[in-house]
Formats: structure tokens, sequence, C-alpha cells
């Protein structure tokens, strides 16, 4: 299960959060496909007189990469999910947030409000707004009950059959089935040199049943 997150990364969006009138400002998101829908955007546009400029990610790999290639001055919000939300905050790709300026924060899930996964020497660097888990998609006709564990995908009966994401998703669905998500779920987010070295062996396993990555 992953949370996501909308972290401000510019200062100057801090100072406008609650209103933009002044200057009619560009807000730029780098944010999920579907995060910046018209048909919501286009209201919020009028109502604080701003324009949203939205670009789209397709992994956290590609959020991390364009934000260390040095863009992330480019962008006054972002939304990472929780497995690179901590490194963002931690390493400076980020600004710290004045929660004076954002009223409705205090209005957000106490139990997401606590998490650490965002919060740095007493400062807290992003907003957690919603989680769920990773989707198994699959086939009724060759599952007549549904399977309740990622090591489905590790049956030989499936050589060949099956797709996984080519991206970090993968390497914690390995990760859990390896037990590494017990006791403590956020581990899977800060594996050591062993562990990995495991779970690469374990995703080697399942490569003879890789359809399409």
């Amino acid at each position: 299960m992953r949370h996501r997150f909308l972290i401000l990364i510019s200062a100057a969006f801090l100072l406008s959060a609650t209103s933009c009138k002044k200057e009619s400002p560009t807000l730029s998101l780098l944010v999920w496909e579907g995060y910046a829908d018209p048909s919501y955007v286009h209201d919020f546009e009028i109502s604080h007189n701003c324009k949203i400029s939205a670009s789209y990610m397709g992994s956290s790999d590609e959020l991390v990469a364009k934000l260390r290639g040095g863009s992330a001055s480019n962008y006054d919000v972002i939304s990472p999910s929780s497995d690179v939300a901590t490194m963002i905050a931690s390493s400076g790709l980020a600004a710290d947030l004045d929660l004076s300026k954002i009223p409705s924060y205090q209005q957000t899930s106490a139990r997401l409000r606590n998490m650490p996964l965002v919060r740095v020497n007493d400062k807290v660097y992003g907003v957690p707004f919603t989680w769920g888990p990773n989707p198994l998609i699959y086939d009724t006709t060759a599952f007549p009950k549904a399977p309740d564990s990622w090591a489905v995908f590790w049956d030989p009966k499936f050589k060949g059959k099956i797709s996984v994401w080519d991206e970090l998703s993968t390497l914690y669905m390995a990760a859990q089935i390896l037990g590494y998500d017990k006791p403590d779920p956020s581990h899977l987010y800060n594996l050591t040199d062993d562990e990995l070295d495991n779970v690469k062996k374990k995703l080697l396993e399942l490569k003879p049943n890789i359809r399409k990555m």
C-alpha cells in the first residue's frame, strides 16, 4: 500500500497557496495523470485568478530523475508516492511548508498528517492526502478464485503469461513476498544491500513467467 502526497517545492507558491489574485501567476504542477482534470482545474483558475500548467509523470523513477536533473525549480507542486517522498524531502529537492498558509491542512486525516514520511527535522514537506493498494488485474477464466497473494506470479503454470510494471512497485512486490514489510511496512523503502540482493534473486526467479514489462 502506497501513499501519495502533494509536496510544494517552490517557496513562491507558499505565498499564493490560499489566493493567487494579485499577480495572476501560473502554478506549475508535476503530477500523476488525472490529478489536474480540467473539470475542476477550470473552477480553481476562475476563483483564484490563476493559470494551472500541468505536466505528468509515469513513475516515481521519472519524477526523481526530473528533479535531480535540474527541473525542480520548474514546478510549484509535485505529487510523489511514499516510496520517494522522504528522499525528496530530505535531499533538498523540496521546500518545507508554512502550514499557517494552508488552513485546510488540519482538515486532513490525522493518521495521514502524523506519518513521518514527509517530516524532516521537525519540518513538514508535504500533505499526504490519499492511499491505496497497487492493483492486481487478472483473467477470471484463469482464476476462478481471486488470488490472495502476489506469490501467485511465481507459479510455473503461468510461464510467459505475467505482466508487471517496469518500476519500483515491482521491487516492493518481491520484497513483500520475502516478508520485508513485517513488522514495519515502511521498511520496504529502506532495504539493506543484502535484502536488495535477495529481492533481485526473487525477481530473477520470476523472469520465466514474464511476458511483458
